[in-house]
């Protein structure tokens, strides 16, 4: 899939940089599979954990994600086929990021391109979560990248609170 580039920034309700938290990424792959989906893919693929600098920023390299299908072989899927919508969840990167002091976010930023963003089977899209995905032709930030790329400027603003860090479903 097209190269994706991706910069991040951590703001207190301030505006104040968020320094030394720690981000969670993961999403699915250009056909829609995460990495425990698809024994193509290596263990971890398409996961990353980060530490924000003292601006509140952390960036990395991917690779555009694609929605995919939710399973429906079992009562979800009952449920998904008598309201008669289809079972696609949207593009969608997934953050969880976590500094003692702040409640722990976690969010999805949803492709603004994708088609499915108006009948997310999960109901999850707000405007608010809509990222701005820029698709270029030109020069990329990476030399071995060539033809078209995205980009991904996001900034989270973080609450103050108690941190929690839910238990990780896979070790």
């Amino acid at each position: 899939g097209p190269a994706l580039f991706v910069q991040c920034t951590l703001r207190d309700r301030d505006g104040r940089p968020i320094e030394r938290a720690e981000v969670d990424v993961w999403h699915s792959s250009p056909e829609g599979f995460y990495e425990q989906q698809d024994p193509k893919q290596a263990g971890m693929n398409l996961r990353g954990k980060f530490i924000t600098d003292a601006q509140g920023h952390f960036g990395f390299r991917s690779v555009k994600p694609a929605g995919y299908p939710i399973p429906i072989d079992g009562p979800v899927g009952d449920l998904v086929r008598a309201t008669g919508r289809h079972h696609y969840r949207p593009a969608h990167l997934h953050f969880l990021i976590f500094k003692p002091g702040f409640k722990t976010l976690i969010s999805q930023i949803y492709v603004n391109d994708d088609e499915r963003l108006e009948t997310d089977a999960q109901f999850g899209v707000t405007r608010a979560l809509v990222g701005n995905y820029v698709r270029h032709d030109g020069p990329a930030p990476a030399s071995d990248v060539t033809g078209e790329w995205y980009s991904l400027d996001q900034t989270f603003v973080m609450e103050p609170g108690k941190s929690r860090l839910p238990k990780p479903p896979i070790q």
